[in-house]
Parts: C-alpha cells; sequence; structure tokens
C-alpha cells in the first residue's frame, strides 16, 4: 500500500528519493541535486512522483538547514545520509516554490486543488519554504 497525506514524506515519491541516499556525502548531494533540477529545468508537464522526489529532497535541505523535522525518522535519516545542504540550498527554494506556487504544467499543483486539499497541503510544506525563503520573488 501506498503511503499518502499531507506532508513532504507522506508519499512515495518522496521515499523513492530518500531510499536511494547512502553514506556518500558527495553521492547524496548530486542525487538531491538531480532530482530537483528534475522539476526545474523541464519544459513539459512535471508528474506528481518527479514532484514529490524533488519536494522531499529541498525539505530534507531545509531541515538539515535549521527546519523543524516533522518526526524522528526523518532526523535519523539525516543523520545517516550527509550531503552538503548549503550547495543545495537556492535549488530547495526555487523547487519549493515552483511546486507550491506555481499551477502551470504541475500535476503535484493540480492534484491538490482537484482534491480541495491544497490549503492543507501548502501549510505542511510552509516551514520548509519559509525557512528557505520561497515565498517571495527570486
Amino acid at each position: 500500500m501506498g503511503a499518502w497525506d499531507y506532508g513532504p514524506f507522506d508519499n512515495d515519491g518522496a521515499w523513492d528519493c530518500i531510499g536511494a541516499l547512502g553514506d556518500d556525502t558527495d553521492a547524496n548531494t548530486e542525487r538531491l541535486e538531480a532530482a530537483m533540477l528534475e522539476v526545474l529545468v523541464v519544459l513539459d508537464y512535471i508528474e506528481n512522483p518527479e514532484a514529490q522526489a524533488a519536494v522531499a529532497a529541498a525539505v530534507l535541505t531545509a531541515i538539515r538547514l535549521g527546519a523543524p523535522s516533522p518526526a524522528d525518522r526523518i532526523t535519523d535519516l539525516l543523520t545517516a545520509h550527509p550531503f552538503d545542504a548549503a550547495y543545495l540550498r537556492d535549488l530547495a527554494r526555487r523547487t519549493l516554490r515552483r511546486i507550491t506556487t506555481d499551477p502551470r504544467d504541475n500535476e503535484w499543483h493540480y492534484l491538490w486543488t482537484d482534491s480541495g486539499a491544497l490549503d492543507k497541503a501548502l501549510a505542511a510544506h510552509e516551514p520548509y519554504a519559509s525557512a528557505l525563503g520561497a515565498g517571495g520573488e527570486d
């Protein structure tokens, strides 16, 4: 059975991204960067699994930079999987902004809007967007 809820780690796409992390800082940084770039450079429709993975990468970055962790297992995961959050900060900020505030060509945004739960999903992501400064203009 798949995972589903409003938070950034409450879905299968997030755990697919997290499951690829290991104990190598450089490799983890590259994996998280690739997940975020996948939604930032795409010219076509952003599918929900890719959006979920990118959001998870961005939120992990925000937590590593001081945002509150939503659960002990995320804190434990961050301890076990090092990466360069300072390097990823700008990508994380732009990723959260792109997914949570830009509805065009974005299945994540569409699905939450269509279900009537966009406000709940945005509220669950707000602490991380705030920590990264993802709410304002570039």
